[in-house]
């Protein structure tokens, strides 16, 4: 193997192995802010998934058919529909949302303002209706352990209880075009 190509090998190694360092202590860095919630953290945090990883995310599932669940709901304020990607979680009655980022999240307040919402979970849509429960009514809904391992290592408290309210309200590759997303 010519010293050149062996030399462009090694630099690419090099990158790829400082990449996923970087991605690493990133996830651990996000991790321990939503363990831990320090205000000014969680609030940089945050915004960096309000405007910089959730629109990316977004975009990502649109383009390469992802299976994000997606909330689609109201502004508050705005009246606008907002689209947040969350983890959610089926169970017998409906799905479970852990509010990672704690209780003051946009999307939990434009919830509790107007609970009726939109979910996109694996290509279908549901109307459902939102509502704040504690961690003990989550476990319970969940079938009595975490249905997520997430659950436990970011010590979440709240969740969020989210009921169909019409079942199924269609299948489709993808909801209305999307306005905002937070």
């Amino acid at each position: 193997m010519p010293l050149r190509l062996e030399r462009g090998l090694k630099r690419v190694g090099i990158g790829v192995g400082a990449l996923l360092l970087v991605a690493f202590a990133l996830t651990r860095g996000f991790t321990l802010i939503l363990r831990c919630q320090p205000k000014r953290a969680l609030s940089a945090t945050r915004t960096l998934f309000g405007r910089v990883l959730n629109p990316l995310l977004l975009w990502f599932s649109d383009r390469f058919d992802l299976d994000q669940s997606v909330v689609y709901h109201i502004g508050r304020t705005s009246g606008r529909e907002y689209a947040t990607p969350l983890c959610v979680s089926p169970t017998p009655d409906g799905f479970i949302v852990p509010v990672a980022f704690g209780p003051d999240v946009d999307w939990l307040a434009n919830l509790r303002a107007s609970p009726v919402a939109r979910l996109m979970h694996k290509r279908v849509t549901y109307a459902v209706e939102a509502e704040v429960i504690d961690a003990d009514e989550a476990v319970r809904s969940a079938g009595g352990s975490p249905a997520c391992p997430c659950w436990k290592e970011l010590r979440v408290q709240d969740f969020v209880r989210l009921r169909p309210v019409d079942g199924v309200s269609g299948k489709t590759d993808r909801p209305d075009p999307l306005v905002e997303s937070v």
